[in-house]
């Protein structure tokens, strides 16, 4: 899942992006404070965004600081509060994971030392977190599981794999169990299965080159195969957005939208504009501005 739950910067006010990009820092602090340095490795937005959607629905108490940043060589803003660091710990257990995917996938080469190197430094840190969070720990674990030996044996359904990714991001979503669990888990769902079926789309011909499962593998070569995709991912996040605006959420409810709205398709139209060989095609680049406002 990781570099897809990105913001459409220029959809954002300067406020919003401010705020923003101190959620990103204050992730990256509390990373380093829990992991130390190794957590440069697995820094993302995908967790800036579980942060935000946390802190916006429980206002949990926070803390704004101004850290030293040797990548800006000065000082920067950046939140601290319980969402952030629930956000962090969730981080690393993705990413755990998702250097396992790597090193499975990739059975020899860079990518598969890289990958094999990163979980050897991981390793003891995710042991202590995974112990901490058993319920998510155990959806993760299922969920790989699942999702290794589907792939070893798809039976065509373009939606299973992507459904047991949506499951398990239910499970990260739902911190408390309170009585918000139905729309988070809800939102958390259909928000994986989108993530899951943008990432294949983007992936679809290297997959097909490798002889990967890919869940659009068979249609790619069909005519009208991106429009059919979009609108397949449209009415996943159709869904995942109807949850989402059932959640009372007030505060950062602007920078999560366009996130929802517009940031998370960005990968998507990216993959489409290399595809078409037309990066300026004027209908393609309208369809990021239309999702910026969610009309």
């Amino acid at each position: 899942m990781f570099g897809t739950l990105t913001a459409y910067r220029d959809g954002l006010n300067e406020e919003d992006r401010a705020v923003y990009q101190s959620y990103y820092c204050g992730l990256c602090k509390t990373l380093r404070e829990k992991f130390g340095l190794k957590s440069q490795l697995i820094l993302t937005y995908d967790c800036t965004f579980l942060a935000l959607l946390l802190h916006g629905l429980y206002e949990d108490p926070e803390e704004e600081r101004t850290p030293f940043c040797a990548e800006k060589m000065g000082k920067v803003r950046a939140y601290a509060n319980d969402s952030l660091s629930y956000a962090a710990d969730m981080n690393l257990l993705l990413a755990y994971h998702n250097y396992r995917d790597k090193a499975h996938d990739e059975k020899k080469g860079k990518v598969h030392r890289a990958a094999a190197l990163a979980l050897r430094h991981l390793k003891k840190d995710y042991e202590r977190v995974a112990a901490s969070y058993p319920r998510q720990t155990a959806a993760l674990e299922r969920y790989m599981e699942a999702l290794l030996a589907y792939e070893a044996e798809p039976d065509g359904n373009e939606d299973f794999a992507a459904n047991l990714t949506g499951e398990m991001l239910a499970e990260i979503f739902d911190e408390k169990q309170d009585e918000f669990s139905g729309f988070l888990r809800k939102t958390g769902f259909f928000l994986g299965k989108f993530i899951y079926l943008s990432d294949a789309f983007e992936d679809v011909e290297a997959d097909e080159k490798k002889g990967h499962y890919n869940p659009y593998r068979k249609a790619f070569r069909e005519e009208g195969f991106d429009s059919r995709a979009e609108e397949h991912l449209l009415g996943v996040m159709g869904e995942c957005t109807r949850y989402f605006e059932m959640l009372p959420i007030f505060e950062h409810r602007e920078i999560l939208r366009n996130i929802l709205y517009s940031g998370i398709w960005i990968p998507f139209t990216h993959a489409r504009l290399v595809r078409d060989k037309d990066r300026k095609n004027p209908e393609n680049e309208m369809r990021v501005i239309d999702k910026t406002t969610g009309k």
